[in-house]
């Protein structure tokens, strides 16, 4: 039987896989509003993993948090690492990846608290 952690983990990997992906791209814009795409949807994500899903005010004022508090993070990380043409690139993806992952673990120990050890089923998932 998988719990709804289990597949909630599952989907925080893969959006955190992707968002290192976006922030390695050589991109002539900035990632950071990508991310905080993405960093939204994953939580809309994994609140419908767990059958409880977000309205879209939630959904949009979590979207403007993480684009702001993303956006200084790692654009200091873009500016500080620009300079190093072969490392530059990991280093972003690594720091966009770590975020990602951070957020994802956080919402779902948000959802274990209220739907502790809740058994995964396909009916209420993505």
């Amino acid at each position: 039987m998988v719990t709804c952690k289990q597949e909630a983990l599952r989907w925080v990997h893969l959006y955190a896989a992707g968002g290192a992906i976006f922030a390695a791209a050589p991109l002539p814009v900035s990632t950071a509003p990508l991310l905080a795409t993405l960093e939204t949807h994953m939580i809309s994500v994994i609140s419908d993993i767990y059958g409880a899903p977000f309205s879209g005010v939630t959904t949009a004022a979590a979207g403007g948090t993480f684009t702001v508090l993303g956006t200084g993070l790692k654009a200091a990380v873009g500016r500080a690492v620009r300079a190093l043409p072969v490392i530059g690139p990991v280093i972003r993806a690594g720091t966009a990846a770590a975020t990602i992952e951070a957020i994802g673990y956080g919402i779902v120990q948000h959802f274990e608290r209220k739907f502790p050890n809740k058994p995964f089923s396909e009916k209420s998932s993505v």
